[in-house]
């Protein structure tokens, strides 16, 4: 029936403190002593409505409606406990979560109403009356920034929940291309050198030993072959850092005799792990494709904040023969995992790629 103890459930403890009031109330400022019992009681039932499970809803309903009874009651005979309503408003808050038309809320605010009103009626002088307002509108206004906290925490761990789900698709993603890689790299060459070992045994049975020799000779340079290209793959594999892609970039690009320049707006540190490993390798694939292909002397790369992260490279090379939409389509798959997209503006001199990464992953 009860949920086990939470780290954040002393935030609700601290608050009973202020019960101090009414039962010091009790003993030396003569209040009834049935609200001694009453109090009691209402400790009780907050506690009981922090751990109780949600699949008893009837119960917990209960509860709710002996609080405010409690508070709405010990109102009139003390006016400044209306500051209890922030118990209530606390279980609303960060217990329930509960919206505008819940049954508790709606409750919580005709009992609000109800005490402020009889206050106002009761008041004996204008600062009474004016008190009677304030307080109510302050207890309004604090339970609306709590509200406004609660929503921006359960935003950041949906973001949170989203990008771990991310990673995992990002991973298989990974685990897939890693597979096709390997099919493409050395599927081929296998083949291939069974083939010519067959020959090879063959050629040997008939005597014909150049022959031999020279399918020797091949092997010895497929294995080489492959062995440059798995080691290649597995370059590709190692995780770098965006800052770490870029300095890797000027080098290449310092090899390749092209100018480079990197116009960088936001804090590295701050992006989700997701977000750099896709900038990583985004990074990397188009500043290959302007090393082989663009015939480029000049590559400039800015990054900045836009309606997510917007990478926007540009070059003064060849560019592309025509613009059908589907050009860079292993850049399109991969920012399909994390909502992003990318756009060829300009198709040549200069040629301008503009990358987009939503930070928040889908929506």
């Amino acid at each position: 029936m009860f949920r086990p103890f939470q780290r954040t459930d002393g935030l609700y403890y601290v608050g009973l403190v202020f019960m101090v009031f009414p039962l010091a109330g009790t003993i030396w400022f003569g209040y009834p002593m049935w609200t001694l019992a009453f109090s009691v009681l209402f400790v009780l039932a907050y506690i009981l409505t922090i751990h109780i499970r949600n699949q008893y809803p009837k119960t917990i309903a209960c509860l709710w409606f002996y609080m405010l009874a409690y508070i709405v009651s010990m109102c009139f005979l003390e006016g400044s406990m209306v500051w209890f309503f922030f118990f209530l408003s606390n279980l609303l808050v960060w217990r329930f979560g509960d919206d505008l038309w819940s049954y508790r809320m709606l409750s919580y605010m005709i009992g609000l109403l109800l005490v402020t009103f009889m206050r106002l009626l009761f008041a004996d002088n204008l600062a009474s009356q004016i008190m009677s307002i304030l307080i109510p509108i302050f207890v309004v206004v604090m339970h609306y920034f709590q509200r406004q906290n609660y929503m921006e925490d359960k935003i950041q761990k949906e973001i949170y929940q989203k990008n771990k789900e991310i990673n995992l698709l990002t991973a298989e993603n990974e685990r897939n291309r890693i597979g096709r890689d390997l099919h493409d790299t050395l599927g081929h060459t296998f083949a291939m050198m069974s083939l010519k070992t067959e020959l090879a045994l063959k050629q040997m049975e008939k005597g014909q030993y150049d022959a031999v020799q020279k399918q020797l000779v091949e092997l010895n340079q497929i294995s080489h072959s492959s062995m440059h290209e798995v080691r290649e793959l597995v370059n590709h594999l190692k995780y770098r850092t965006v800052a770490e892609e870029l300095t890797e970039m000027e080098r290449l690009f310092g090899l390749s005799d092209i100018a480079f320049t990197i116009k960088n707006e936001i804090d590295m540190d701050s992006l989700a792990p997701v977000i750099q490993s896709t900038m990583t390798m985004v990074l990397r694939e188009l500043a290959n494709n302007v090393i082989k292909h663009s015939q480029a002397d000049d590559c400039q790369i800015i990054i900045r904040r836009r309606q997510g992260i917007e990478l926007v490279i540009r070059d003064n090379g060849a560019g592309f023969d025509e613009l059908t939409g589907e050009e860079l389509h292993s850049i399109r798959e991969r920012l399909s995992l994390v909502d992003g997209s990318v756009e060829v503006s300009s198709s040549a001199n200069p040629t301008i790629v503009t990358v987009i990464l939503k930070e928040g992953g889908r929506q």
